[in-house]
């Protein structure tokens, strides 16, 4: 199967006891890194100069976990509402059992292969682990409780998950875990982050032996053949759809502000009705709109993804011209087009923000917080939504560059056949 490294670190902490400090200098690192992202504009940002818990409790791992820079908040199980932060905190501080946490943490190269470069992905495999994970540390599911957060953080992006017992008869009274424990937590999670992967490669080996059972027996040259066959059409897939992005770019806090506040400007020039298409805009708004495209086109992160999409629209061209203007032109279209995918995604964000605004005008001052928050949140899709955009057609360009390689180098075999064979003749 596959040969990616899952990290699964399991501390606890014990009532009445300090803080195990192995991982303290790490965290405090982790925690303080200026470009960490929280994700979630819904958690509660706070200035590294500042933070203001102690990380030595239960409560303050939750508290750190929700809060810190590069978090994207605290989720739960589905279905059930968004846990606050200092609720299960102040509870955890009471608490009279044992509570563990978890770090499950991938490399961001392995991440992006797996697709769990977001924290929806990361949600679910977090949580079919956790209910594993509970039955492999023998806590009672209907007593058991966990909250988690997903810390997109660049290099090795990462959850870290607590989980306790609410107090009943049979509760386990000991942190400590057997290594038979720990190895039954490793493999809960492991099992899940590998599981959309295993699943794929188990239907994908099964159709293709299917195949070749059917198709060409055992003659082993039709069989190199099919395979050849298998992935040019893998590369036609990627050429149409692209593939999975990889993960996003940090937001750091004075990007995300400074992106607020070019969707409120270009919000105010925007027409109040219509279609939100960037064909259909004022020259002005389209002006403005472009210009916020090439500012996140500039960005540390989307520059080299955009300038390798250049460097592909080059590459594409020049199997059909080697000329040097044309290529330009190519790399200039190719620019051109995805500043204007980015561009159309800015205007759906700035009309988002003109709906908030309009609701300002309702909303009692206590809640003017929520709605800044919500501005917040709007950047952050616009951020997401203008990488996604951006990774789609680069994966799309890489893979119809990889594809035209590959049929000149089948025409230059086909053609050093056919020239070996009149040789042949004479």
């Amino acid at each position: 199967m596959s040969k990616s490294v899952v990290i699964v670190n399991v501390a606890y902490y014990q009532p009445g006891t300090k803080k195990m400090a192995c991982n303290y200098n790490h965290i405090r690192y982790i925690a303080t890194k200026p470009e960490a992202d929280r994700g979630d504009p819904e958690a509660y940002r706070v200035g590294d100069e500042d933070f203001p818990v102690e990380l030595g409790t239960a409560a303050g791992h939750v508290k750190y976990a929700a809060e810190r820079p590069g978090s994207s908040g605290l989720f739960g199980p589905e279905g059930e509402p968004v846990p606050d932060w200092q609720e299960v905190g102040s509870k955890l501080d009471r608490h009279n059992l044992p509570v563990w946490r978890v770090i499950v943490s991938l490399r961001q190269d392995d991440a992006e292969r797996l697709g769990l470069v977001e924290r929806e992905k990361w949600q679910a495999a977090i949580e079919n682990g956790v209910n594993n994970a509970i039955k492999a540390m023998h806590l009672d599911p209907d007593h058991a409780r966990w909250v988690a957060a997903f810390h997109r953080k660049e290099g090795h992006p990462h959850c870290h998950v607590v989980i306790w017992e609410e107090e009943h008869g049979t509760a386990r009274r000991q942190g400590y875990l057997e290594p038979g424990e720990r190895k039954g937590v490793f493999r809960s999670f492991a099992r899940e982050v590998f599981r959309e992967e295993r699943d794929r490669l188990t239907a994908e080996k099964t159709a293709i032996r299917d195949a070749i059972r059917e198709l060409v027996g055992n003659d082993i040259t039709k069989v190199t053949g099919f395979m050849q066959e298998v992935q040019m059409a893998r590369l036609e897939a990627r050429a149409f759809l692209g593939s999975s992005p990889k993960m996003p770019p940090v937001l750091t806090p004075g990007r995300e502000e400074l992106l607020v506040r070019m969707l409120q400007d270009l919000a105010r020039i925007m027409p109040g009705k219509g279609r939100i298409a960037l064909a259909y805009m004022p020259a002005e708004v389209k002006a403005q709109a472009r210009e916020i495209a090439d500012w996140i086109l500039k960005q540390p992160g989307f520059s080299q993804s955009a300038g390798r999409y250049q460097e592909l629209a080059r590459q594409i061209a020049s199997h059909y011209t080697l000329k040097p203007e044309a290529l330009d032109e190519a790399a200039r279209k190719a620019y051109e087009d995805i500043r204007d995918r980015v561009a159309q995604v800015v205007l759906k964000g700035a009309a988002a923000i003109n709906r908030l605004e309009r609701e300002l005008e309702f909303k009692e001052k206590g809640e003017s917080r929520q709605i800044q928050v919500e501005k917040s949140r709007i950047a952050n899709s616009v951020w997401k939504a203008a990488w996604r955009a951006l990774e789609r057609e680069r994966t799309r360009a890489e893979a119809q560059a990889q594809l035209l390689a590959e049929r000149d180098l089948e025409r230059r075999r086909r053609r050093a056949r056919e020239e070996g064979r009149e040789m042949g003749m004479l």
